[in-house]
């Protein structure tokens, strides 16, 4: 078995971009002079992926031992860490890392309830537009990136790591925490962009790709505009 690409954009999304280790919470990202951005992230298996492995004495099954409960995120140093001293860093050790840190995440991300469907488009709509200039200036398709002198590249993926993947997660987060406010054509429009943000996400930040990975759904220019 192999973990899978759904739960790797998971474990992706709920990690932040940090290591899991609260002792650590080293960014995954490491951004060079020259340009060049390098991924760190490692996934380690709270129970061994194998009897064999560190901790791996379990009833688990193997399809299990590769699903997203038993898998957390880490950087090189802390996975050689934990591995090599299973018995200082057991099963519970390893699950307490991972929901706290996914605890922590969250609180980053706070939600405001809104009791308006304007209020909330006015939120949304301000990340959609931070978004949409960044890919007009920078992205694939822009002027920039045609000239083989540019830097576009690089820039590009600078500003997906900086702004438009937390952009993506608060407009994801608020029309989810504000589902209410939404109409059924538009928790459809939501459904497609969370297909969309998670890829993309995984994309950028897995050093995997998707090739099936789903584009930006046109109608979110539109949702929360009607009444």
């Amino acid at each position: 078995m192999a973990i899978s690409d759904r739960t790797k954009r998971l474990l992706w999304s709920r990690s932040g971009g940090y290591c899991q280790n609260p002792e650590c919470h080293r960014d995954f990202f490491v951004f060079f002079q020259d340009g060049n951005i390098s991924s760190l992230e490692e996934l380690a298996h709270v129970i061994g992926q194998s009897n064999q492995g560190p901790r791996g004495k379990s009833d688990l099954s193997v399809t299990e031992r590769d699903e997203y409960n038993n898998i957390i995120l880490l950087c090189p140093n802390c996975h050689s860490l934990i591995d090599k001293n299973p018995l200082q860093f057991s099963v519970k050790t390893l699950q307490n890392w991972k929901q706290q840190h996914e605890e922590a995440i969250k609180l980053v991300f706070v939600v405001p309830v809104y009791r308006e469907r304007q209020d909330l488009a006015k939120s949304v709509h301000k990340l959609l537009r931070i978004n949409k200039v960044i890919f007009q200036q920078y992205g694939p398709h822009s002027l920039y990136a045609i000239d083989p002198f540019s830097d576009a590249v690089k820039d590009w993926k600078r500003h997906v790591l900086a702004d438009v993947i937390p952009n993506n997660r608060k407009i994801a987060n608020l029309l989810s925490v504000n589902e209410h406010l939404l109409t059924e054509d538009e928790k459809h429009i939501l459904d497609m962009f969370t297909l969309h943000q998670q890829a993309f996400e995984y994309n950028h930040v897995s050093g995997d790709k998707t090739a099936c990975a789903p584009l930006f759904p046109k109608e979110m220019n539109n949702i929360l505009r009607g009444e």
